[in-house]
This record gives structure tokens, C-alpha cells and sequence, in this order.
């Protein structure tokens, strides 16, 4: 097991004053030179002087298999054990699936948790807010109410003060990641589709007015919403107030546009993390979600964002609901993801980010152990028993937390929960759980009900 360090950060202004270059004339006469009172001065900076912490969330929307990813049965009857052989990681003892040799390489800066239990809901709301439910078209799991996102808590507990946005969330259903009661300022900027340069061009200001017409335009605005105000009884034009000043700050500021620009990126960045998207699948394997996207791309994005200040970036990607085809469907969507959750690893941890930012991956469940569901080689729903995966954030990482029986059915042990998980997230983030918020009905409400974290994991 390995346990990530923090980096010392210098603090914010080491510029050398003549007293100071006096000073450490006299210290290197002692065995220190002016280099060594700078590192001194950079391993002393505080906890304040350390940027934020930051969590990205990547849902595999579907199901993804347990059992022919991260917690594989080699030794199970062949209806159960697949078509895919474990490999060994860096990391003695811990194997994982033949398809990932690039995770395998890493295992030491991530953890795997088997024996995760989730509700039997096809939707993310359990994987973004610690509860489950769903909008449409199962009802909702008896008694469940519906919570705010992880990301719209750290909006409302961080705010914004700058043209970026805290919480950014990319080719999400809108129904997964909602504020609630919160406030609808609290939402995350939502970017989708597969055309980045059309994404960037709708970000920026039109051709035909300036920055002086934008002000003109923004002041009328405000005056005419003066006047609505006054007549505004649901107290909704702090929100509208919240949303115009973010679009405002995303048209003029040209550090928001750049930071979703991942054309920016060197060509080598992009290469390293995949250029291409998830190959096409035969179309009844993806029935009911959007075009599978583009791990690579999106990734890249998402470390662009939390490089520029973004707390919290959450990327969904669909195709992991394998009822059809579930082994043909793996080998198609493995290799990309494996290439591009690798590089966002490396790629954080070369930056000097890894420490500060959590990189939390799952799905809803995972799949039926015994093969066979629609097609002969295809895996049905399996609540019991599933994945996740947790890299950076200053955790112990390098380990398997949790486990399954020899067939992959049963959770050995304790089951691990969502709200554990997130209240780990939370942790991270240093954000406390039990605060509480207004419903809409005045009651308070805990960010979650169960806020022990992951043991092991902290």
C-alpha cells in the first residue's frame, strides 16, 4: 500500500527583498544558501496557502461489469467467470482485468472497492447525491427524498467569486445532478455534445457587439429586472441574478473559454489521453443512451477545468447497460478508458495536482455473474454487488477495499455504501456532513445520513 505525500507549495510571494538576499548571506555562511531558505519558506506555508480541494466524478452509465473489470473470478465455473483473464498490477496481489494493462501500471495511486451495494435504479442520482432515486419511469426507492448533487453542496458551501463556475458537469442528464432545494443558482454549468468548437464558439461573444454594447446590454437588463423585483413574490431573482452573471462572466472572460478548450492542449497531451472516441457498437447494445462519447477528450476537459479553479467536475459516459453482447461490448469500450483514466492520472500527479484532487469512477450496480441475459453472452442488472474506484485526494491508495464471494455474487463482509463513499468525498473536499440545509418546507436536512467514511480509505 502507498500513501500519496503532499507536495510543499511555495507561498505567495517569495520575491527576494535586499534585508532578505542580507539574510541569506549570513545563513549560507552556516551551510544554507538563498535556494534552501526558499524551500524553507515553501515547506513552511500552510494549509491556507494550498489551492482548494477538487473532485472529479466519472459515471460508466449502465451497469458496468464487476466481474469482468476490476473483480474478477478466474477460478469460478466457466457460466461465470467469462472471457477475460486477470492480469497482475504493480501492486502484489491485486489484479485486475487484461484489457486495463495501463490502470495495471498504476495501481499503486488508486484503490478499487469491491462489495459496493447500490439501489436497483438505472439512473446516477445515487452516484451524485448519495441517495436513490429516479425521475422516470421506476418510482423512486420507498421513503427516499430527493437530494442535492455533491457538486451543488460545495457551490453553496464554497459560492463562486470568479468567471469560473465551481461545479461544471459534462454530457450529464440533466435529471442526475440537480440543486434542489438549494437554489437553482446552485446547478452545474452543463456542457454536452461531441462538437467542441461549436461548444466553444456558443461560450464566447458575438462578432457584432463589443465589450462596451455587452455592458450597455447587461445594465438595461439589470434595470428592467429592478422593476421586475419588486413585483417577484418566489424570491427566484437571486437565481436569474446568479445565472446572468455567470453567462456574463463566461462571454467576456476569455480564461473560461480557454479552460474548456482542449484544442489548447499540446498535440502530445491529446494523443496521450486517446484522440478517438469509443468505437461504435452494434446499435442494439446502446439502446436507450446518447452516443458513448469521448473518454480521451472529455477527461482532458475535465483536468483543463479543475486546473482553472472548477471544484467539482462530473463526466458521464453511456454503453455499460450489457444485457446484449457484453463481452464484445467491453473490448470495444475498455482499451479507450483504460488510455484515458491512466493519463488523467499521470497527468494530475505530473502537475502536482494528484494530492488535491479525488478522482471517484462507477456505475449504478453491477453485472449478473452467471452469463446469459438477452443474447447468450450478455450480463443482466446485479444490485448485490459492484465496483468503484478512487484515485488522489491525499488517500491511501495502492489497495482493495471490500470483496466479493468466489462466484462475484455476494458482498463479503460489510457492504460499502454510497454515502460512505461520498461522505469520503466530503472529507476530502473538507466539507462537513452533517451540516444542514432548508428543505423546502423549512425542515432541515443533512447532507447525508450516514457519514462514516470509507475505513481505509482515510
Amino acid at each position: 500500500m502507498s500513501i500519496q505525500r503532499a507536495r510543499p507549495r511555495a507561498s505567495g510571494n517569495l520575491a527576494p527583498t535586499r534585508r532578505g538576499l542580507l539574510r541569506a548571506g549570513v545563513l549560507s555562511l552556516g551551510g544554507l544558501t538563498l535556494a534552501d531558505v526558499f524551500r524553507l519558506r515553501a515547506a513552511a506555508s500552510t494549509a491556507a496557502d494550498r489551492r482548494p480541494k477538487a473532485i472529479i466524478m466519472i459515471h460508466l452509465s449502465g451497469g458496468p461489469s464487476h466481474v469482468d473489470m476490476y473483480d474478477l473470478k478466474p477460478d469460478a465455473p466457466v457460466e461465470y467467470r467469462g472471457e477475460f483473464r486477470p492480469i497482475r498490477t504493480n501492486v502484489p496481489g491485486i489484479e485486475i482485468c487484461e484489457l486495463m494493462p495501463r490502470q495495471a501500471q498504476i495501481a499503486d495511486r488508486l484503490t478499487i472497492l469491491r462489495g459496493v451495494q447500490l439501489a436497483h435504479l438505472h439512473t446516477a442520482n445515487e452516484f451524485y447525491s448519495g441517495f436513490p432515486w429516479q425521475e422516470t419511469p421506476r418510482a423512486s426507492v420507498p421513503g427516499e427524498a430527493k437530494r442535492p448533487a455533491l457538486g451543488a453542496v460545495v457551490s453553496r458551501v464554497r459560492g463562486g467569486g470568479s468567471a469560473i463556475p465551481p461545479y461544471v458537469s459534462l454530457d450529464n442528464q440533466s435529471d442526475w445532478e440537480r440543486s434542489y432545494y438549494l437554489g437553482p443558482e446552485f446547478e452545474p454549468f452543463r456542457l454536452g455534445g461531441n462538437s467542441p468548437r461549436e461548444t466553444m464558439d456558443d461560450m464566447g461573444r458575438s462578432r457584432d457587439v463589443d465589450r462596451s454594447r455587452l455592458g450597455e446590454r447587461a445594465r438595461l437588463l439589470h434595470s428592467i429586472d429592478t422593476i421586475r423585483r419588486e413585483l417577484d413574490r418566489s424570491q427566484s431573482m437571486s437565481a436569474i441574478d446568479a445565472f446572468q452573471e455567470r453567462a456574463l462572466d463566461i462571454v467576456t472572460s476569455g480564461q473560461v473559454r480557454e479552460a474548456f478548450d482542449v484544442e489548447r492542449e499540446p498535440q502530445h497531451i491529446r494523443a496521450r489521453y486517446g484522440e478517438k472516441p469509443f468505437p461504435v457498437i452494434r446499435q442494439e447494445c446502446v439502446k436507450n443512451y446518447h452516443d458513448q462519447g469521448h473518454p480521451g477528450r472529455s477527461l482532458l476537459r475535465a483536468r483543463r477545468l479543475i486546473e482553472a479553479g472548477v471544484s467539482v467536475v462530473t463526466y458521464c459516459v453511456g454503453g455499460w447497460d450489457t444485457h446484449r453482447y457484453n463481452f464484445e461490448t467491453l473490448r470495444a469500450m475498455l482499451p479507450p478508458l483504460d488510455q484515458a483514466l491512466s493519463a488523467l492520472i499521470l497527468d494530475l500527479e505530473e502537475r502536482g495536482l494528484l494530492e488535491d484532487v479525488a478522482v471517484l469512477m462507477g456505475g449504478e450496480f453491477g453485472r449478473t455473474p452467471r452469463i446469459g441475459d438477452i443474447t447468450p453472452d450478455g450480463r443482466s442488472h446485479w444490485p448485490e454487488a459492484g465496483f468503484l474506484w478512487i484515485a488522489g485526494g491525499g488517500l491511501r491508495t495502492g489497495q482493495v477495499i471490500g470483496g466479493t464471494d468466489d462466484r462475484g455474487e455476494h458482498v463479503i463482509g460489510t457492504p460499502i455504501r454510497m454515502q460512505n463513499v461520498l461522505a469520503t468525498m466530503y472529507h476530502v473536499l473538507g466539507i462537513d456532513p452533517a451540516t444542514t440545509f432548508p428543505d423546502h418546507n423549512g425542515r432541515p436536512q443533512y447532507v447525508l445520513e450516514e457519514r462514516d467514511v470509507v475505513p481505509g480509505l482515510v
